[in-house]
């Protein structure tokens, strides 16, 4: 049974993963449009305008375990970090964030000269005391006034207005939309990925069930092959020898019930469901997705612990490989 490989495939093709009546396929809602889990790994950027200065906000993620913010702001919106912080906390979830927010030359630099009345008062008098007391002549000029010290200074910028915080708040959401678009993409590509993986599991569990009846057929021959090398080759012999006999049908019993793997295969496979069942939910599925795969990874090493032929052992193997992409798959989403 061939697994479809491209979107096209995946859009126009039905793929049946289980033929035991629980039966699974492919959708376009895994990895389509409707595809919710969300990557951990993005990047968004908007830009604003304030007091005619273009404040630029950047936000990028990568995968972290829990939700770690750090922001970076100009120091005028320094006292509002915790309102910027409390806008990103609602619209992620999970992975390691870093808002930037930076403007054209130094914050929002000085908006103004200026004169320091007072001092200017003082030289001022001194320099008419200088003149009236030297008997100097000419007039007092504002150019004597220039080259002075602490004369003029500049006004640093005034805080934050009301207004200002909306609009750095309404960028900073904007950034977070153009970033949540490409956590939203990745995921959808990551869904689709992750789908196809699951169909390649389910049909190794089927091969594993068509494999049971086999498994069971070639340890009696090779039990009784053995049987036969103690009690000779003559098949009436151990026919006829019914201590022998009752013997054989006994390990083969126990065997039986040591190999049988149908309750792993039906967990599994529901394992199986419940997988894609995620990766169609809204919210934080990460994690969720992540206790899955523990899950089916414990019924696959049972399942391989109880294998007596080779082409199971194989199959478990492969089921294995496909778990352990998906949980360096779901590492990447939120």
């Amino acid at each position: 049974m061939k697994l479809p490989q491209t979107d096209r495939e995946v859009k126009n093709e039905a793929f049946l993963i289980d033929k035991t009546g629980m039966t699974m396929f492919f959708d376009r809602s895994f990895g389509g449009r409707n595809a919710m889990i969300h990557s951990m790994t993005g990047f968004g950027k908007a830009e604003v305008t304030l007091r005619k200065r273009k404040v630029r906000i950047e936000v990028s993620s990568v995968n972290n375990r829990f939700l770690d913010v750090s922001i970076r702001l100009p120091k005028i919106f320094s006292d509002y970090e915790n309102r910027v912080r409390k806008v990103v906390t609602q619209q992620v979830a999970r992975g390691k964030l870093i808002l930037l927010i930076t403007t054209d030359g130094n914050d929002f630099g000085p908006d103004s000269l200026v004169l320091n009345q007072e001092l200017a008062a003082f030289y001022y008098k001194m320099f008419t005391d200088l003149k009236q007391k030297l008997k100097l002549a000419g007039d007092i000029e504002i150019s004597h006034f220039a080259a002075l010290p602490d004369l003029f200074g500049v006004a640093p910028a005034t805080d934050a207005s009301e207004t200002d915080i909306r609009k750095l708040i309404a960028g900073v959401k904007k950034a977070l939309r153009h970033l949540d678009q490409m956590r939203a993409a990745e995921g959808r590509v990551l869904a689709q990925d992750m789908t196809k993986r699951v169909g390649l599991i389910s049909r190794g569990v089927d091969q594993i069930v068509k494999y049971q009846p086999k498994s069971l057929q070639r340890y009696r021959r090779r039990l009784t092959a053995r049987i036969k090398e103690i009690i000779g080759d003559d098949p009436l012999a151990l026919s006829t020898d019914s201590k022998a006999r009752l013997r054989l049908d006994m390990e083969v019993a126990l065997m039986a019930e040591k190999a049988d793997v149908t309750e792993e295969c039906v967990r599994l496979r529901s394992h199986c469901r419940a997988f894609l069942t995620a990766l169609r939910a809204r919210g934080d599925v990460g994690k969720r997705l992540n206790f899955i795969l523990q899950e089916m990874n414990r019924e696959a090493n049972t399942i391989g612990s109880k294998a007596i032929l080779y082409e199971v052992s194989a199959e478990v193997i492969s089921v294995r490989e496909e778990i352990e992409k998906l949980r360096e798959q779901v590492q990447n989403i939120e």
